[in-house]
């Protein structure tokens, strides 16, 4: 009889199976485009803390303060971050835009350190930065679109570098807003380059509003991002609004979109399906998000059904406890949910199987990514040992039969080897000579002292999986060569 792994997952495991892939892209490479309002210094400040994000780039454009004025206020609250290694850039001044906010927002101090040197201009840098960049980039633009607009119609070369554009303004049917009004020319420029955008807006919800309450929180937490925002909402201007609930959620949900967009309802504009923009939003969950990454708390989502994944000892069978907390340590929770999960999906703790869950984790540490975002196709075949592989590659990568992303190779030759394409780059996984020798002479092992049928085979299997998933590195096992 086959010993199975029970663990209480299996239900979140098929329910991840039918879900949109937006659940688990949970690594973020932004440039951010702000004009530097305190709702910016919010979203800025939430992006700058969460963990799956990475900001190449800040650009300050001219809205609610001009270009120099906000560079000193982003470069101090970097320093109070301690990323002052982000590179930020002074957007094209504009004499015209001076709104009746500007005052209240130029006294606000965003940090401790004010550095007022004269700001980097050549906005081309920023296109560098993008090109260079490892995996696609998000613009996260909180402000008027008019330098964003100009570097991408300047450099089109980076525009499949770009996976999306995130903007808040007031609305965009029909297109309204100070975001908007600032420079009306810039929105129709970025639409004509069809790159994907998303145009969030608050939609008038009585709930959406950083208050007392939040205030509250940033009060009881120690985070760099709760002392961030007691700092500045402290300021006697500042708390003054707060009491009076003037602070809106506004750029904020940009960023809590970026984090968490099955809270909110998009549809596309007819006739431009590369533009959408927000129809609702749960003003409670949306809250609770920005709570918790203020407390410290968030989690990306990786996950589908679950928030986290179960890590109670008691869970797990005996024999995988033993190895728990060491693999764990060396692999992390990741790699440990891959194998977890493909035990279940297998119907048993194969070695096959969890070099595919390791195989499928090593092309995600290539390119850089989560799961549901690269097409595979595999050589190991459709008849077992090596076919097992195929169910733990599924399992880690999110390529599954069921998505039509992964395709099995029908040659009569079968081998431990598979090809991972993402933003149109290829490599070819191969487990290597040493290690598929030491599989075989197991397997040979199992068979000629016990023969498949016997329950003894099976429990022979199930420890040297076990040893295997415990001491074999994903790092060391694999070659890895590019293909195109």
């Amino acid at each position: 009889m086959k010993k199975i792994l029970v663990v209480v997952v299996l239900l979140p495991f098929l329910a991840r199976i039918y879900a949109s892939p937006m659940h688990s892209h949970y690594k973020h490479n932004i440039v951010i485009d702000t004009d530097c309002a305190i709702d910016d210094m919010r979203a800025i400040a939430m992006l700058l803390s969460l963990p799956n994000v990475t900001v190449k780039a800040i650009i300050v454009s001219d809205g609610t303060l001009s270009p120099q004025d906000g560079v000193v206020k982003v470069r101090s609250l970097l320093a109070g971050f301690r990323k002052d290694s982000i590179p930020v850039f002074a957007g094209v001044e504009d004499k015209n835009i001076n709104p009746a906010w500007r005052n209240f927002n130029r006294q606000l101090q965003w940090g401790n350190t004010q550095k007022a040197d004269v700001a980097n201009s050549n906005l081309d840098l920023v296109a560098d930065i993008v090109e260079q960049s490892t995996g696609q980039v998000s613009f996260i633009c909180l402000g008027p679109l008019t330098n964003t607009a100009n570097i991408l119609r300047n450099h089109k070369n980076i525009i499949s570098n770009i996976e999306e554009i995130i903007w808040y303004t007031e609305s965009a049917t029909p297109f309204k807003g100070f975001n908007y009004a600032c420079d009306t020319l810039a929105v129709g420029k970025i639409l004509d380059l069809n790159i994907k955008t998303y145009v969030i807006s608050n939609l008038d919800k009585p709930l959406a509003v950083f208050d007392t309450t939040m205030y509250g929180i940033c009060k009881r937490n120690t985070t760099i991002l709760a002392k961030a925002l007691q700092f500045v909402h402290s300021q006697p201007e500042a708390f003054k609004k707060l009491k009076e609930n003037h602070f809106r959620l506004w750029d904020e949900l940009a960023v809590l979109f970026l984090a968490n967009r099955e809270l909110f309802s998009v549809e596309p504009v007819a006739g431009k399906n590369h533009l959408r923009y927000t129809t609702g939003y749960s003003e409670k969950a949306v809250r609770e998000v920005m709570g918790e990454i203020i407390k410290g708390i968030y989690k990306p989502g990786e996950y589908v059904a679950l928030y986290g994944f179960p890590l109670q000892p008691e869970l797990y069978y005996y024999d995988v406890r033993q190895i728990m907390d060491s693999a764990l340590q060396r692999y992390g929770i990741a790699e440990w949910k891959a194998c977890v999960l493909t035990d279940e999906f297998h119907g048993h703790l194969g070695v096959y199987s969890i070099v595919g869950a390791k195989m499928g984790m090593r092309a995600r540490d290539y390119f850089g990514i989560g799961t549901d975002l690269m097409t595979v196709v595999s050589y190991a075949g459709t008849k077992p040992p090596f076919s097992c592989m195929n169910d733990g590659i599924q399992v880690s990568t999110g390529a599954t039969l069921g998505q039509g992303t992964i395709s099995i190779v029908k040659d009569t030759v079968t081998r431990p080897t598979a090809l991972f394409t993402y933003n149109n780059q290829t490599i070819e996984i191969t487990l290597k000579k040493a290690f598929l020798e030491q599989v075989k002479a197991d397997i040979k092992k199992g068979v000629d002292n016990y023969g498949l049928a016997d329950e003894a085979y099976w429990a022979f299997v199930r420890q040297n999986a076990l040893k295997y998933w415990l001491q074999w590195d994903r790092k060391e096992i694999f070659e890895v060569k590019v293909v195109k």
